[in-house]
């Protein structure tokens, strides 16, 4: 038997392997909840219309096999998913989004034609989608857990999950056809098992993931956006729009919020965290980092504060004209 048919041989083998040890296993129930963690509805106002194509799953185990509804490892299983993975975070992007406020579509089955490498697709799905402005595509690089216990000797201490998502992701102009803007983003998490079934919080953990990434995507895509259809999102409260306008920074070595006049229409906010050096949002925007002072347009505005190592903040703030809005918060640790 040559290398090549060797190598198919013991794919098929370990795929077989893998299916029968996951069906000894139940199911993990995955049911994506947008409003989780305390996300908040109808962040913005929008008139683009986002079209998701049914990502790609470029995950090594089931690319290889097939089996599209491996979910996790553990000793001595292998866990599988109650629903396919690619559809799954497919339809949990759309459903993000659109709690989020966007216009969302899900294309589960793109033209007979379309191909992730050929150059023709978006041209195919235009044809097919014509009120689509912003068309995305991607690949699921991991999306799963590890279920595991701790302990000097394997096996006598608590038991643990650990959960990462990593998705590949690229927003395509629906009109022309062109690249907007795309990453690669990765979250993971780690908890330990105590009063509930360890499949419910390995499932729980898996899609927390799943959300940083899909919100990462969404604040990260929205000042490239902007360039490409000006004016066409704005941040939102209870669907009122914000003010427009691009928020100043001031120099952080000595925050002081009366160190100089606020400019008319715009009030002034002060951030700062513990520890220092957290990156700073404002509205998809990043400005520098805490402590920082910014003077921005009157309205709302939304702030985010990510640092290597630390869980993301996400907060909506109010700014009143002439005012100062102080926002103080610790930023803690991933586990």
């Amino acid at each position: 038997m040559n290398p090549g048919r060797r190598f198919a041989f013991f794919l098929s083998t370990l795929g077989i392997f893998i299916l029968l040890s996951a069906c000894a296993s139940q199911p993990v129930d995955l049911i994506y909840e947008p409003g989780s963690n305390q996300v908040q509805p109808k962040q913005y106002v929008s008139s683009l219309h986002f079209g998701f194509v049914t990502f790609e799953d470029d995950r090594m185990i089931p690319k290889g096999t097939g089996v599209k509804r491996m979910i996790g490892w553990g000793q001595p299983d292998t866990f599988i998913a109650n629903v396919n993975i690619p559809r799954h975070v497919t339809e949990s992007f759309v459903k993000q989004y659109r709690y989020l406020g966007f216009h969302a579509t899900w294309i589960r089955t793109p033209p007979p034609n379309f191909s992730f490498s050929s150059r023709d697709w978006v041209r195919s799905l235009r044809l097919q989608y014509p009120n689509v402005n912003v068309f995305v595509i991607g690949k699921i690089k991991d999306y799963q857990f590890q279920m595991g216990y701790g302990g000097f000797i394997e096996g006598t201490g608590e038991k643990s999950i650990q959960a990462q998502t990593n998705i590949e992701a690229y927003f395509i102009d629906g009109n022309t056809g062109r690249f907007i803007w795309g990453d690669t983003i990765h979250h993971r998490t780690r908890g330990v098992v105590k009063d509930q079934p360890a499949l419910i919080v390995a499932a729980d953990k898996t899609e927390s993931t799943l959300q940083r990434v899909i919100l990462d995507f969404a604040d990260r895509s929205v000042p490239h956006l902007a360039k490409v259809f000006p004016g066409a999102i704005r941040v939102t409260n209870n669907g009122m729009a914000a003010a427009p306008g691009t928020p100043a920074a001031i120099a952080p070595q000595a925050v002081n919020p009366n160190q100089s006049p606020i400019p008319s229409g715009k009030g002034r906010l002060v951030v700062s965290t513990t520890p220092a050096g957290g990156k700073v949002y404002i509205d998809g925007v990043y400005y520098g980092n805490t402590p920082i002072l910014l003077d921005l347009p009157s309205g709302i505005h939304l702030l985010k504060v990510r640092m290597d190592g630390y869980h993301a903040l996400r907060d909506k703030i109010g700014i009143l004209e002439q005012k100062v809005t102080t926002w103080e918060e610790r930023l803690h640790k991933k586990y």
